[in-house]
């Protein structure tokens, strides 16, 4: 078996929670922890939080550009999320 050595940067103030979590692994753990992670969000469909605030963020530009929205009931909303999107917007009490 073989390694493949994959760098990646953070921020130290934007991503401020992940060095925090990051730090509190030993160092043999670190690369675990990131691969379960990312297994995890793949394993979710590929929709991540992120997706959802760009999507947001997008929507806010729209908006500020004059585009409206029509209201819609929220069991209309719901019957065409997924689940698992539904379930993470839950989460961040959306």
């Amino acid at each position: 078996m073989s390694k493949l050595i994959i760098s990646f940067t953070l921020d130290s103030e934007r991503d401020r929670d992940l060095v925090r979590f990051l730090d509190g692994l030993g160092r043999r753990q670190r690369s675990e922890a990131i691969r379960e992670t990312l297994r995890a969000g793949l394993a979710r469909g590929g929709v991540t939080v992120s997706d959802v605030y760009q999507a947001v963020k997008e929507l806010e530009r729209k908006l500020s550009a004059g585009a409206f929205v029509a209201q819609v009931r929220e069991a209309e909303a719901a019957a065409d999320a997924p689940a698992d999107v539904l379930s993470a917007l839950n989460e961040l009490g959306l």
